[in-house]
């Protein structure tokens, strides 16, 4: 029997101990509660929730949502997916929730305002009385409350100059200014639309980088102003250019382009043109040069006083036409066709040759123009061709006079001895 009571004592101190473990347990515990913060424009809509973060099952919830009526326009609630029952009730300046909830952490309920403040904050206080369970065990509670934010949005935005001119190398200020002055984010942002042209600091410091013109525009809360920034270069020089080989063609042409110096020059730009000689050479407004006949001549461009030159050679054309100058010298016909054979064609090569070997006053022009030493063609004008023939002439006339006076003297010399031997032999017969 005393153990039976020893042990029955036990059990009753031991449940003694585990109910007041229990208790002191349970009574330990809290709720805890909280509202997000939300921001937005005066007139704007916002929506804030109350959440509960300890995973305590409630039947018995009080909580509360107060905020200035002034300041904040009540709208609607509703009951978050934490709620498995319970009431909800909201207007003027206060959110009643009373109720329960399955034991989860989540949204008890959910606000929605409208911001009747210009700027600052609107101020949301939480509260909640002790929560029980379904046993009538209570739970202390913890609720911390928070506010919304409300923003000045930035109407306008203005320079202090709307175009400015510089130098290469200068610099310029301009000064933003945003409205309204009490504006919730009035940072000012500055770009440059060709940065090539002109650059932009942070606090609106221009510096202009080469010629023309460039937009720096200035930025805030989604409204820019633009101002214009022109940068003037001064031209220094012209360049013109054209063929490598600086030659054209007797009838061709040749196009000749210009540069200003330096490339970003902002003076207005236009260029005349004018040759040394338009009997070698003409040149057009625009720039292409026309060979007239052979020789040289200087092309020059001229821009805001500034000039560069291109020398020009106008050259023989090349092409078959040539053979139409006169019909009747065809020697010279002949030779300007064997020269052109001979630079174009093995064939060709072969049959001047043999006309070298043949024709000893072809061979003499040869040599004249430079073919038997496998030198290039002369240049050959028609007064030198003339030239040629008249002292092909002269050597002619200057070679078949002796030579008719010999071959005269021994006819005459042959006949009187004939004579002589007839008169002899008469009389010898006598």
């Amino acid at each position: 029997m005393r153990r039976i009571y020893k042990a029955a004592a036990v059990s009753t101190v031991m449940a003694i101990i585990m109910s007041v473990l229990f208790m002191f347990s349970a009574s330990a515990a809290s709720v805890k509660y909280s509202v997000t913060g939300a921001s937005g424009t005066k007139g704007s809509t916002v929506t804030v929730s109350v959440k509960l973060s300890s995973d305590v099952q409630i039947w018995g919830a009080n909580v509360s949502l107060k905020f200035n009526s002034s300041e904040l326009a009540y709208i609607s609630c509703a009951k978050g997916g934490l709620v498995s029952g319970g009431s909800l009730n909201g207007g003027g300046s206060q959110i009643n929730f009373s109720g329960m909830y399955n034991g989860k952490s989540g949204t008890v309920f959910t606000a929605t305002f409208k911001i009747l403040k210009d700027s600052g904050t609107a101020s949301l206080s939480l509260s909640s009385t002790e929560n029980t369970d379904e046993n009538g065990q209570t739970y202390s509670c913890t609720a911390s409350g928070a506010s919304i934010t409300v923003t000045k949005p930035v109407t306008g935005i203005s320079l202090n100059t709307g175009s400015v001119t510089l130098s290469k190398g200068g610099t310029a200020q301009i000064t933003a200014t945003v409205t309204p002055s009490d504006a919730t984010n009035r940072t000012v942002k500055y770009s440059s639309s060709n940065t090539k042209v002109a650059t932009v600091s942070g606090s609106g410091k221009i510096t202009a980088v080469g010629g023309g013109t460039a937009k720096i525009t200035a930025t805030s809360g989604g409204k820019s102003a633009v101002c214009t920034v022109k940068v003037n270069v001064k031209q220094t020089g012209i360049t013109v250019s054209g063929a490598k080989d600086r030659t054209v063609e007797e009838g061709a042409t040749l196009k000749l382009t210009t540069a200003k110096v330096p490339a970003d020059a902002t003076d207005s730009y236009a260029v005349s043109w004018k040759s040394s000689d338009d009997l070698i050479a003409t040149v057009a407004a625009d720039g292409t040069v026309k060979g007239v006949k052979i020789g040289s001549a200087t092309i020059t461009a001229t821009s805001n006083g500034w000039t560069a030159v291109y020398n020009i050679t106008v050259t023989e054309k090349t092409s078959d036409s040539e053979s139409e100058s006169s019909s009747e010298d065809t020697t010279e016909e002949s030779l300007a066709t064997e020269s052109t054979s001979a630079e174009s064609t093995t064939a060709a090569n072969s049959a001047d040759n043999k006309g070298k070997k043949s024709n000893p006053i072809k061979r003499v022009f040869n040599a004249i123009f430079g073919k038997d030493s496998g030198e290039e063609p002369k240049t050959i004008t028609k007064s030198y061709h003339y030239a040629m023939l008249a002292l092909v002439g002269v050597i002619t006339v200057l070679v078949s006079v002796p030579v008719t006076a010999l071959v005269t003297s021994g006819i005459c010399k042959s006949k009187l001895k004939k004579k002589n031997d007839r008169d002899l032999f008469g009389q010898n017969r006598e």
